[in-house]
């Protein structure tokens, strides 16, 4: 008796299934005794190949076989591929330089525009330069001045100790 959780064990099928239990179906045709399936005795990738020898089968002996259509096939499939990656190549460029054209119709304004601000910036700092050129020695005479001019004080938060 099985426990909690086993899994129950699905009877045999009466008319045959897997693993070959109970008898074959009626009518079935009847095989070699102890064989399944209609397999002929001794006919294995070698004897089809004898069997097809001849014939004109792939891998047969005399005549072109369909090898040669195949072939004839295979090289207009590998023409034709070629000529459409041809082709999209083609329309990918095309495609490429028109995005590139319209791109730079849209950007030439922009690219007047870029100049216009970077010949303003140029303006600016110059004059940012030149200002601090003049400056330079009054700032520095002022600093010194401060620096140097000591005056001896006490400090409010000083407290003389009694």
């Amino acid at each position: 008796r099985p426990g909690p959780g086993a899994q129950r064990r699905a009877a045999p099928c009466p008319r045959g299934g897997p693993g070959g239990q109970g008898p074959p179906p009626a009518g079935a045709a009847s095989t070699a005794p102890g064989r399944r399936g209609g397999h002929r005795p001794g006919a294995g990738v070698g004897a089809a190949r004898r069997r097809h020898r001849g014939l004109g089968v792939a891998g047969g002996g005399p005549g072109p076989g369909p090898a040669a259509p195949r072939t004839g096939k295979a090289r207009r499939l590998k023409q034709a591929k070629e000529e459409a990656q041809m082709e999209v190549e083609l329309y990918r460029r095309e495609r490429e330089q028109e995005f590139q054209s319209k791109q730079q119709a849209a950007m030439g304004s922009q690219g007047n525009l870029s100049a216009e601000v970077e010949q303003a910036t140029r303006r600016q700092v110059q004059g940012m330069q030149s200002s601090q050129q003049r400056n330079r020695e009054r700032v520095l005479a002022q600093l010194l001045g401060m620096v140097c001019d000591v005056r001896p004080q006490v400090h409010p938060n000083y407290r003389i100790a009694v």
